[in-house]
């Protein structure tokens, strides 16, 4: 079916990207579907598949595991999209709805904000979350009201650094932080820090940020207690971060 499909479609819009199939979870189905496709000659513009975890860190792995089954089977040209994806701690009913809640309150905004850094640089094509829609999985608008809800400044946020130039990776790692950081034509950077783990017992974190230059930035926060407001205006770049909290530094 994939084939027929897939090779009709190609020779009457070549100019559209034709692929799929959206696995969720079928990794073994997965490669054979690749291998299979590869003997019988069949175009695949994009490989798309989900992705559903509680650990940000996981992301790496899934995305890795998929760029390797495509180019092994020959697919070198061939886009990865995972164009679905959000929290979700388990299948059980109990976990499952936890999952639910998370989704749509602070801890759910951070594991978004912690998503979209760690896959910024994995080789991802396209990172679709699931999804904003009225539905018990959008925790970026109120169900009811369409009121933002945290993880509606983790998009927000992100769409600044489409007005940067260029990205500046960070020569150092931390332990369940996440960051990216761009600077635009004039060379004043933009920076977000989202503390993520599943683990809701973990301590509050010492971040410093040295980005070389004396400067004056903006300090922008999502946590329990703010909403992405203006919470300082300052030179110190050193924060105490509490877990699932966020950080937009902009300089000025």
């Amino acid at each position: 079916l994939f084939e027929i499909a897939a090779k009709h479609l190609k020779g009457c819009f070549p100019e559209l990207k034709i692929g799929g199939p959206a696995l969720g979870g079928q990794w073994a189905w997965g490669e054979d579907f690749l291998l299979e496709m590869k003997k019988r000659d069949v175009p695949l513009d994009f490989l798309s598949w989900h992705c559903y975890t509680c650990e940000v860190s996981k992301f790496k792995m899934f995305v890795s595991h998929w760029r390797n089954a495509l180019d092994n089977a020959g697919y070198t040209e061939t886009e990865s999209i995972l164009n679905e994806w959000n929290y979700v701690g388990g299948w059980t009913a109990e976990k499952w709805i936890e999952s639910i809640r998370t989704m749509n309150n602070i801890k759910g905004a951070a594991f978004v904000a912690g998503a979209m850094e760690e896959c910024q640089n994995l080789g991802l094509d396209m990172l679709m979350y699931y999804d904003t829609r009225p539905s018990a999985f959008n925790g970026v608008f109120d169900f009811y009201t369409y009121e933002k809800l945290k993880g509606y400044y983790a998009f927000y946020w992100y769409g600044f650094l489409y007005d940067c130039e260029k990205e500046i990776p960070s020569q150092n790692e931390v332990e369940n932080i996440y960051s990216l950081c761009g600077v635009d034509k004039n060379g004043k950077a933009t920076i977000i820090l989202t503390y993520y783990s599943d683990n809701d017992s973990l301590p509050n974190k010492e971040i410093s940020l040295d980005l070389g230059k004396n400067a004056t930035y903006e300090i922008y926060k999502v946590d329990n207690w703010h909403n992405g407001e203006l919470i300082a205006v300052t030179d110190n770049l050193s924060f105490e971060l509490e877990l699932y909290s966020m950080v937009l530094i902009k300089e000025k």
